[in-house]
Formats: structure tokens, C-alpha cells, sequence
């Protein structure tokens, strides 16, 4: 089939599909093949050196990556230092599951744990050197069917470990992503958001379980939460925003609304390490044509961009 033919009949399914939209601009599906990236949930696996994600990046025109995973990189390669100014260092996630797994959920809301006060400790003055710019993934609630049993936790998003994060993230302006399910109710990250207005909160998957409407009300409540858009489609099985249909419309039409707060992600974890390229392809092809030229670089790269300060 030639490439004119498989256009088409992707334009064709997309139009009959009820509550999807997709652009037929051409220049708009020109635009988000060849737009520049910054994935806000890209993992670094281990067992790969810097050369291995500059690859992956520079073949899938990611220009920034990172977000999320690990703290203090024990691998004899730095990969993070190797990666320079493209990777968004974060902390705290690496720290997160070796509590959990020697302490279990109660030892996760422990600030006193020296696993924690290891973190903390290197954190301030990481955030000071600006080698580090936020904390994540911290998962405060993932008990769903597709998490691994044994990393599944839920906890208090106000848990004294996790206001301790919050309270560095906002003394040095830096971000918190947070992994948690919209049944962990509203009002926790609405009380965050308002308690740490210097703090960047980025909600991974844009809050599993999460209305469009839902979402809505976070975003008009406070200025400082983010949406991040990644596992939100078919690869990782959850269409929720997007799928080969497109984007839903109650999800496009929010977006549009508040083209400021969203950010994509690649989430290439838990089975899908080797997949990169084709999320990021995935992405280009079903979620980004949806929208205006502004929206889409908005989402794209240039709200990372400005609120992280990347270079």
C-alpha cells in the first residue's frame, strides 16, 4: 500500500469513528511528524549507556527527555550526566520502591527513613547545583489491574515523606510528578498545589481514571498544575485520549481550552522498553495532528520548555 493510500484510509477511520476528531490539514500532519519533542516521562532502563538514549532521541526528534526515574545514578556510565542539558533530571522514584520493598507502604510516608534522609540530604543541594530539577515518578496511588503486584502502593498524597518532596520542590521553584488515580479523590492535590504555589505538579497520565471534567476543574482551580499526556493510548492498551480514532473530543476540546497545561510522554517501562520509537510515532500520528499549529507545539515541547526552563 502506498504512503497516499495508507493516509487515506487512516483519514477515512478517523472520521467514522463517533467522538473522534483528527486534522486533515496536511501541514498540521506534516508539522507533528516533524516537530521537536520534550517527552516528560521518559524512564532511563538500565543496562544502557548515554549513546543508547541519544540514539533513541535524536531518531524520534526528541529533544529533551527524562522526568521521571531513578536518583543518583550508580551505573558506570553517567547517562544522565552524558545527556547534559537534554535530560529533565528528577529524583526520588529509585528511593520510593527500595522503601517499599524493604518497609512496605507504611515505611513510604516515614520521613525519618534513612533511605529518605539519604534522598533529602542529597536533594538541596542537588536542587542548589542545578543538577536536578524536580522529584518523580513518586507513585502515591497505583493499585490497578495493570500495575505489578508488587510495586502496587497507595498512600496519603499528604504523607510527611512526600510534603517533604514538595516542600524542596518549592523552595528551589522545581516540579513534583505524581503517579496517582483520580478514586484518591480532588482535594489532596488541590491542598498541594495551594500550599506549594512554586511548585510545577505534573500529573502523570493525566490522573488515571480522570475525567475530561474532572481534569477541568483542576486546572481553572490552580495555575500550577500540569497535565502529561503519556500511556493515554493504544500501545499501552488505555485510549482514554487518544487512540487510532484520534483524540476524543471532550479531551481535544479541553486541551484547546488550556493549551498551556498539557505535556506528552513516552512511558516506555514495564514491557515496553523497546518500543520507544514507536510510541513516540504513535503520538505524532494519532494525538498531535488533532490540533491547532499553537496547541500542538504548545503541547509538543514549548510548555516544558518555559515552565522547566530548558535550554
Amino acid at each position: 500500500m502506498t504512503w497516499i493510500c495508507k493516509q487515506a484510509l487512516i483519514v477515512f477511520v478517523l472520521l467514522a469513528t463517533p467522538g473522534a476528531t483528527v486534522a486533515q490539514d496536511k501541514k498540521n500532519v506534516d508539522l507533528a511528524r516533524t516537530t521537536p519533542l520534550a517527552d516528560m516521562h521518559m524512564h532511563l532502563n538500565f543496562g544502557h549507556d548515554a549513546d543508547h538514549y541519544r540514539r533513541l532521541m535524536d531518531e524520534a526528534n526528541v529533544r529533551w527527555g527524562g522526568g521521571v526515574g531513578g536518583g543518583r545514578d550508580d551505573r558506570p556510565l553517567d547517562v544522565k550526566s552524558a545527556l547534559g542539558s537534554r535530560y529533565i533530571a528528577a529524583l526520588g522514584q529509585t528511593e520510593f520502591f527500595a522503601v517499599l520493598f524493604t518497609s512496605g507502604e507504611k515505611g513510604l510516608s516515614d520521613p525519618e527513613h534513612p533511605l529518605f534522609q539519604q534522598l533529602f540530604s542529597y536533594a538541596a543541594p542537588a536542587f542548589k547545583a542545578g543538577s536536578v530539577r524536580g522529584f518523580g515518578e513518586i507513585h502515591i496511588n497505583n493499585v490497578s489491574p495493570f500495575s505489578p503486584a508488587r510495586g502496587q502502593r497507595r498512600i496519603d498524597l499528604e504523607s510527611p515523606s512526600v510534603l517533604k518532596m514538595f516542600d524542596l520542590a518549592n523552595r528551589h521553584g522545581g516540579f513534583m510528578q505524581i503517579h496517582t488515580m483520580s478514586n484518591s479523590g480532588l482535594d489532596g492535590i488541590l491542598r498541594v498545589a495551594a500550599k506549594y504555589p512554586a511548585v510545577t505538579i505534573i500529573l502523570s497520565h493525566c490522573l488515571p481514571g480522570a475525567t475530561s471534567s474532572q481534569m477541568e476543574s483542576l486546572l481553572r482551580a490552580r495555575p500550577n498544575i500540569y497535565c502529561e499526556l503519556s500511556a493515554t493510548g493504544p500501545i499501552h492498551r488505555n485510549e482514554r485520549v487518544y487512540g487510532k480514532f484520534g483524540v476524543r473530543e471532550e479531551w481535544r476540546s479541553l486541551i484547546e481550552r488550556h493549551p498551556t497545561r498539557f505535556m506528552v510522554g513516552s512511558d516506555a517501562c514495564c514491557g515496553l522498553e523497546g518500543r520507544y520509537g514507536e510510541i513516540i510515532q504513535e503520538i505524532r500520528t494519532y494525538l498531535l495532528p488533532a490540533f491547532s499549529e499553537r496547541t500542538m507545539r504548545r503541547i509538543a515541547y514549548e510548555n516544558a520548555r518555559q515552565v522547566l526552563r530548558l535550554n
